[in-house]
């Protein structure tokens, strides 16, 4: 069954070359340095493709924000540059904060699998290039809170509960507390947007990646069960209403004939309240956290070839639809 509290693992990795300028000061000549050791060694255990992010349109670049395959950052970045797998689950953002940024994502409790991946990434890097790292502190990196093991390992969840009660600022101290951090669905300084929060380690130095691994995961398993408790205590207190919110979004999602990505977002937080309380029934075939990437607006625009507009809104209530229900319109 789809754990609906736990959305994705991540395992981000940041590395930069030896005798290189950080990316604020280098220069076109190095950066082609890095471009070429970066996908060498992606090569090597990938089939890539290459993309400047200068070269690519803006609806392209959005619809690799939306995916989380790039940040906000290198979406602006000069220089920038990405190198993408195949399956779109490696993905390595060259001159960001960083000269490289491998990072691995997938749609589950993975943590283990994701830093495995992106490991075996980082030796063929090493084989391709000297790296930048110190025997006492570790590998350097451009923000000094990322020297050490320069890894970020972070798990998405969905807590609508803790959110509603406002318990989340309880939950940022204990976290901080523990060498640990929360933040919204885009990273440091955005929104919780469906309810949505990365739970990733805060220390980098002075701690091997397998003790950061452990303490995020064992983070994941207790906040789940502490929201599953809230979610079941805010149900016990407000039934009618929650059970109205679940019902008419569910409706809304099975008939609706436009819906706004906005729209999409909210309704879909019942459609999974609903099913995390066995108020409606999930299907292990349909993932309601791929589904709502699929239906934002630069994703959906270029699957149906649609602009952004009523025209998209349809396109989106329909998708829904045939999702959901498996039936064509």
């Amino acid at each position: 069954m789809i754990d609906y509290n736990v959305i994705s693992s991540r395992v981000r990795l940041a590395r930069n070359l030896m005798g290189v300028k950080f990316p604020s000061r280098i220069t076109p000549e190095e950066v082609t340095v890095v471009e070429k050791a970066a996908l060498f060694a992606a090569k090597q255990l990938y089939d890539v493709g290459f993309y400047r992010i200068a070269d690519l349109k803006r609806s392209d670049i959005e619809y690799l924000v939306e995916g989380h395959f790039i940040s906000k950052m290198l979406a602006t970045a000069p220089y920038a540059s990405l190198i993408l797998s195949k399956d779109k689950k490696m993905s390595i953002m060259l001159q960001e904060e960083d000269h490289v940024r491998a990072q691995y994502i997938l749609s589950r409790l993975a943590l283990k699998e994701c830093f495995d991946a992106v490991k075996e990434y980082d030796l063929s890097l090493r084989g391709a290039a000297h790296l930048a790292y110190d025997k006492q502190l570790g590998y350097l990196t451009a923000c000094p809170t990322n020297v050490g093991t320069a890894m970020r390992a972070s798990v998405m969840m969905f807590l609508p509960a803790l959110s509603m009660t406002g318990r989340v600022g309880e939950l940022e101290k204990e976290l901080k507390s523990a060498g640990l951090t929360i933040r919204g669905a885009l990273g440091e300084g955005s929104k919780a947007d469906g309810y949505r929060y990365q739970i990733s380690n805060a220390i980098s130095l002075g701690v091997v990646e397998e003790t950061i691994l452990n303490r995020v995961e064992s983070a994941v398993q207790r906040i789940k069960q502490i929201e599953l408790d809230t979610l079941d205590a805010y149900y016990a207190s407000d039934r009618l209403h929650l059970e109205d919110n679940v019902m008419r979004s569910s409706a809304v999602l099975r008939s609706a004939k436009l819906i706004s990505q906005e729209e999409l977002e909210s309704l879909l937080v019942y459609e999974k309240i609903g099913v995390l309380l066995g108020l409606t029934e999930g299907n292990d075939n349909i993932n309601l956290d791929e589904l709502s990437l699929l239906c934002k607006q630069s994703s959906l625009s270029r699957l149906t070839g649609v602009a952004p507009g009523v025209e998209l809104d349809a396109k989106r209530a329909q998708t829904i639809q045939k999702a959901i229900t498996g039936k064509e319109e």
